[in-house]
């Protein structure tokens, strides 16, 4: 995939989030302490996500800076560096002070959703209306009452379609960032031996559950031809399908700074889809690939948490498979 330009970088990070991808916090309470003002926010997860699908995982990194201001709470600054052909990385700074729950790492996540509203993440948030929800005492604190959800996510899908915006698919969750492990496949089944009679072979088999996901290439019968000799019928073996753990749904190849990466989608035999990310330039996971022997581990770097694809073999290019 060719580097993106700076202007469609700065656009495809500031596309809007999906509503599961808000988080909605109380900024101020009414006196009777029954209705709260919210605001919202975006998951770091969300942010984290949307930085590796814009420019790769390898293309940004995130920096985190004490600070320590005079006679006021301690406070943290976060610098996210993104890559940028021909200029280098270029780090865009932002902070925020401690939080009185779990303080260092309220700070820290605070101070990175902040950073990220420099690069147009999430800017568009400071689009909303004010918000007053109904709330609940929960311990020495308030909170909006879970019943108010549908009211925040409609507010703010009502903003966007006043700014004539569209949301992203939702991006920020944990199920896309954990590796789904291969199924074990069961027992394979053989076709039963045909009995040729007369002069026409009678085949009878067991029929075959339709597959959740595609196949190489769909199972033919048995050709038969007769023999010279005998006059009997001689039957070919069945061409055996396959077997396989993934298929590539997508694949980009993205350039970093030193190197290439590959971004790839894969399904799994029930369906179920991960993206995962492989060093170099993999022109063979073209969609529709079948892969077998899949090796996929989970790596961290800094703070972002993502699929690594180590190693795979083919069993069917996406030319075979289609």
């Amino acid at each position: 995939m060719e580097q993106k330009k700076p202007s469609e970088i700065q656009a495809a990070l500031a596309q809007p989030f999906a509503p599961e991808d808000l988080e909605w916090r109380l900024q101020a309470t009414s006196r009777d302490k029954t209705r709260g003002m919210a605001v919202p926010y975006v998951t770091n997860r969300a942010i984290q996500t949307r930085l590796d699908d814009v420019v790769g995982p390898e293309n940004w990194y995130n920096d985190f800076k004490p600070w320590h201001g005079a006679g006021k709470k301690q406070a943290q600054l976060c610098g996210i560096a993104i890559y940028f052909e021909g200029r280098g990385f270029i780090t865009k700074w932002d902070g925020a002070e401690d939080s009185d729950i779990e303080a260092v790492k309220g700070g820290l996540s605070d101070s990175m959703k902040r950073a990220a509203v420099q690069w147009g993440v999430g800017r568009v948030l400071y689009s909303m209306d004010t918000v007053w929800v109904g709330i609940e005492a929960r311990g020495d604190s308030f909170v909006i009452k879970d019943t108010e959800r549908k009211k925040l996510d409609d507010a703010y899908l009502g903003m966007l379609k006043r700014l004539k915006l569209t949301p992203a698919l939702p991006g920020g969750t944990q199920a896309q960032l954990m590796p789904t492990a291969p199924q074990s496949e069961g027992p394979k089944q053989t076709a039963p031996e045909t009995k040729s009679s007369g002069s026409a072979p009678q085949t009878q088999e067991n029929p075959r559950p339709e597959q959740s996901a595609p196949t190489a290439q769909k199972q033919q019968p048995a050709a038969s031809v007769p023999a010279a000799s005998s006059g009997k019928t001689t039957e070919f073996p069945r061409r055996k399908e396959p077997e396989y753990e993934y298929v590539v749904e997508n694949a980009q190849i993205q350039n970093g700074m030193n190197s290439k990466s590959t971004t790839v989608m894969l399904r799994d035999r029930d369906g179920k889809v991960l993206k995962a990310f492989a060093r170099g330039a993999h022109e063979d996971l073209t969609p529709g690939t079948l892969l077998a022997q899949v090796k996929i581990s989970l790596k961290k770097q800094n703070t972002v948490v993502f699929n690594f694809l180590e190693s795979y073999k083919i069993t069917a290019s996406g030319k075979q498979a289609a």
